[in-house]
């Protein structure tokens, strides 16, 4: 997901904003009438609405599709993360022995039947909620492979047409082979 995001910002940036952006600055050195430097800053403005995918109404909706599977998976990390770690602050050494924990315990004063079920519903609560966090994560991961290969095989289709949605389609298939 990171990897779509920054190749996306480094296709808009690199690819379109900044090679337009040389071409203005090229034909304005040439101007002569405010009304000529009009004529080439609405050029550039044009070109780059058109390349960076904003008058594409398909192509927008599903990158903002993308976009927000990303937001959701990052609150997803930021819920989830902090969520784990309590458990580890509130009982230490959870993923050490658990003979460790118990004679611990058991030398406190506590029984050992008290000290045997504390330590099984940590390991049980624990495994359930690396379960939770796998198939959190999971639902959005595939969600998001689902929703790259859409806006790619969409890309690759429109790329005969527009020539400059080629070079980020192509760019995003090898992304896709990291998802």
């Amino acid at each position: 997901m990171l990897h779509f995001m920054q190749s996306l910002v480094h296709y808009l940036t690199f690819e379109v904003l900044e090679p337009n952006w040389h071409v203005m600055y090229e034909r304005l050195q040439t101007t002569k009438s405010i009304d000529e430097v009009m004529q080439h800053h609405d050029y550039f403005l044009d070109r780059c609405l058109k390349e960076c995918l904003l008058l594409w109404p398909e192509i927008l909706q599903k990158v903002e599709k993308l976009k927000s599977i990303c937001l959701q998976y990052a609150a997803a990390i930021q819920w989830l993360i902090p969520s784990m770690s309590v458990s580890d602050s509130v009982v230490p050494n959870v993923n050490s022995s658990d003979s460790v924990v118990l004679k611990e315990i058991s030398n406190k004063g506590a029984n050992r039947t008290r000290s045997r079920h504390r330590a099984q519903t940590i390991r049980a609560w624990k495994s359930t909620d690396d379960a939770t966090f796998k198939a959190t994560l999971g639902k959005y991961e595939e969600e998001f492979t689902e929703e790259m290969k859409s806006l790619i095989i969409f890309l690759s289709s429109c790329s005969q047409a527009e020539p400059y949605l080629a070079h980020l389609a192509q760019g995003l298939q090898g992304l896709g082979k990291d998802l």
